[in-house]
């Protein structure tokens, strides 16, 4: 659980930190992160809405399994958002509004040992100005 926990830190901070870094090279800023046998990637955020209507923060990551089985994300990894002191839900937006896929269907896919899988992660949104 420590563990997860620091994950989640880290993660935050990687997103901030590449968030408030937009338009700057920096080569000492990293977006990855090295999870037991998991590595995470950074690779970008938006904003967009959710089956709701409301504000939702969409990371795009890559998640490589470096363990010896194959494993999902969703399975692999606890993931938790914070703005304004408090955690934010998962969001559910929609890929296509002809149908009932969600940025979040690839985190289900099981990912063979040494492979890379893109994926996206969802959350509902406070407000579009505070600090996650």
């Amino acid at each position: 659980m420590k563990r997860t926990r620091l994950f989640c830190v880290l993660l935050a901070a990687a997103m901030l930190l590449s968030l408030a870094a937009c338009g700057k090279d920096d080569p000492k800023e990293s977006n990855s992160l090295q999870i037991g046998d998991y590595a995470l990637l950074y690779k970008g955020a938006s904003i967009m809405e959710d089956s709701d209507g409301n504000d939702a923060l969409v990371l795009t990551l890559d998640f490589t399994n470096n363990s010896k089985d194959s494993g999902s994300y969703v399975w692999s990894i606890s993931e938790t958002a914070m703005q304004n002191g408090a955690e934010l839900a998962v969001a559910t937006v929609f890929t296509d509004s002809d149908s009932y896929d969600t940025v979040i269907d690839s985190q289900f896919t099981d990912v063979a040992p040494g492979e890379t899988l893109e994926l996206r992660t969802a959350f509902v949104l406070a407000d579009t100005r505070g600090d996650l």
